[in-house]
């Protein structure tokens, strides 16, 4: 797959499927490889566009501060360099951060907006109880095996731990694949806390769905209420037997929510 030159980076992408333009982006620690149960869905519909962020898997790091409008600014110059005026835009925890920003820095680019367990940073956001920041963090910034146990708990729902434990075995191993190195996830952890769009949620354009999921710990479903309440006509979906990962422990309920919300949005741009 190709590499995109981007703000004097090259950036790791993939395309799959043919159709409207639908970009992913992903959050804290992960990369193209972690939407493995979206893509078959969404690329049956959609030109469907997985990137890794800057200094994450195979795209290039840069050295200093991250800032989410920054990792925005990669997102608008991966579409550019790669032909996509504007696109529907799915971001998933900071992932959904940046795609804020990209609707309010870059409204053109954004057809339609779909935010997957993020917030809204600032003081407005509620936050994880300092026991799951403390196990991601031990995770996130630890090779240590008996760690990824811990943080499946921070990630997944109880039950999916317990009736289906397969799927926390999966997402630990497309981990392993590409461990980011701790430099690079400090820089974005301190983009992720110096993230503050609240202020700037209603000026978003773009027709908006939240997801959460009902058993989130990590970013609980209270911010995706104050999304929706704080972007125009945003709809709130909160899907029931999911964690942070919900696109993962519930994909047939992701997939579904974000192809109806697409599928409705098209329709009714064709009859305007």
């Amino acid at each position: 797959m190709p590499n995109a030159n981007v703000n004097g980076l090259d950036l790791y992408y993939e395309v799959h499927g043919e159709g409207e333009p639908l970009i992913l982006i992903r959050g804290f620690g992960s990369n193209a490889d972690h939407w493995y149960a979206q893509v078959p869905a969404f690329s049956t519909k959609y030109r469907t566009i997985t990137f890794d962020n800057r200094g994450m898997a195979r795209s290039d790091a840069s050295e200093g501060a991250y800032t989410i409008s920054m990792m925005a600014a990669d997102t608008a110059g991966l579409m550019d360099a790669i032909g996509i005026s504007a696109a529907h835009v799915l971001g998933l925890s900071m992932g959904g951060m940046i795609a804020q920003s990209l609707a309010i820095e870059y409204p053109g680019k954004v057809r339609a907006l779909i935010l997957a367990c993020t917030h809204c940073g600032g003081h407005h956001a509620v936050q994880a109880s300092d026991e799951v920041r403390e196990k991601l963090a031990k995770y996130a910034f630890s090779a240590a095996p008996e760690m990824a146990v811990d943080a499946m708990t921070v990630l997944f729902a109880e039950k999916t731990l317990d009736e289906s434990p397969e799927l926390g075995r999966e997402y630990v191993n497309v981990s392993r694949r590409f461990r980011p190195t701790p430099d690079i996830l400090m820089a974005q952890l301190e983009a992720v806390q110096g993230h503050d769009a609240w202020a700037q949620l209603p000026d978003i354009q773009a027709p908006t769905l939240v997801l959460t999921g009902k058993e989130d710990i990590l970013i609980p479903p209270e911010n995706a209420e104050i999304l929706a309440e704080r972007i125009p006509n945003a709809r709130l979906e909160v899907i029931e037997g999911g964690g942070h990962q919900f696109l993962i422990e519930q994909p047939e309920a992701f997939n579904r929510a974000v192809l109806d919300f697409l599928t409705r949005l098209d329709e009714s741009t064709k009859d305007a």
